[in-house]
């Protein structure tokens, strides 16, 4: 029996860009002629969408969609069909074989009140009902088997991807502007990206994305670094590998993530990575980062003014150059075909 793919494309009307918009749009991208797509009339707001030609489109109404996101659907398809859902959903049709992607688990880990409640109890379904489960990095593997060690499912890390277009643009001069890129939220540490802007005296801190600033963070910068920094908002896909291309450094404080596609991103541009040793980061760029511990600032500050020596950071620049090509969306995207392919077989063996 031929395997049916069928996606759940309802990510692209929860949002109109982000992380997991670029996730899904890279996994489906090889089955656009093959697989069968459930996909929202509202999905032409999201700027990845808009890029596809998807061949078989079964399209719904987005009315009521605050309350949809959270009903696992019953799609009528009469013979078995592997299912994954772009949004911890789960399809209740008993001929689907359910798959479900966990990113991370910083809400789990970070987030507290209804929203992690309601996040909890959608997760936990759609993990009862799948078959297998992809994480995105290994990282995230390890801390979904200690959040769900009763899942038994098949699991495996499929790491992500960066977009392998011309990064590294050789006619650019270096400034001495430190790159702060996406979401400022606790766990992100943007008050240590201050302190070393501030310790490198000579540095601008620039800030990319995240939405923005509060009063509490502008305040913090008119103190900490008068007249250093500059606020960007949104900016394209070339305006941002500009900013890479001019940067000192990219100034990565997270303290986790589940995987980390910006530390790719500036490498291919030749930018160094500064992060901490935490989490999925030392398995996205191993030895080609320079490492600093947020609880103790003044060791890893010191290591950072290495960058000052032209040959160290040629050094750095062409590590990271290298370090980034051993990831593309092209390899994750193969590997999600590979997995899908496994546990239809397991399917089809457990069948005869």
């Amino acid at each position: 029996m031929d395997m049916q793919l069928v996606y759940d494309d309802i990510i692209y009307s929860l949002q109109k860009s982000g992380g997991g918009s670029v996730y899904w749009t890279e996994v489906i991208r090889p089955s656009l002629d093959e697989a069968e797509h459930y996909i929202y009339d509202s999905s032409d707001q999201n700027i990845f969408c808009r890029q596809l030609s998807i061949a078989h489109r079964h399209l719904l109404s987005s009315r009521f969609l605050f309350i949809k996101r959270f009903i696992n659907p019953r799609y009528k398809i009469d013979r078995p069909f592997l299912f994954h859902s772009s949004y911890f959903r789960y399809c209740k049709n008993p001929n689907a074989l359910n798959i479900t992607t966990v990113h991370d688990f910083t809400t789990e880990k970070y987030v507290g009140g209804i929203h992690r409640i309601i996040h909890s109890v959608q997760l936990k379904k759609a993990l009862r009902h799948s078959q297998g489960v992809i994480c995105v990095s290994e990282n995230t593997k390890k801390d979904f088997e200690s959040f769900f060690p009763w899942y038994k499912g098949t699991v495996v890390a499929i790491q992500n991807g960066y977009a392998q277009n011309d990064y590294y643009f050789e006619n650019l001069d270096r400034t001495k502007d430190i790159l702060f890129v996406g979401a400022r939220t606790s766990y992100k540490r943007f008050d240590l990206a201050v302190r070393i802007a501030q310790a490198l005296n000579d540095c601008r801190l620039v800030i990319v994305g995240g939405g923005e600033l509060s009063p509490d963070e502008k305040a913090m910068l008119d103190r900490e670094l008068p007249g250093r920094y500059e606020k960007k908002g949104f900016v394209s896909n070339n305006e941002l590998r500009r900013l890479y291309n001019q940067a000192f450094f990219l100034c990565y404080s997270s303290e986790y993530e589940g995987f980390g596609i910006p530390l790719l991103e500036a490498q291919a541009c030749g930018c160094p990575v500064v992060c901490q040793r935490k989490s999925s980061i030392p398995e996205v760029v191993a030895d080609t980062a320079v490492y600093f511990d947020g609880s103790d600032l003044k060791e890893g500050i010191d290591r950072i003014r290495n960058l000052y020596d032209k040959q160290v950071y040629r050094d750095y620049q062409e590590k990271g150059i290298e370090n980034a090509k051993r990831f593309s969306w092209k390899i994750s995207a193969e590997k999600h075909q590979e997995f899908y392919r496994a546990i239809w077989a397991q399917y089809i063996k457990n069948e005869d």
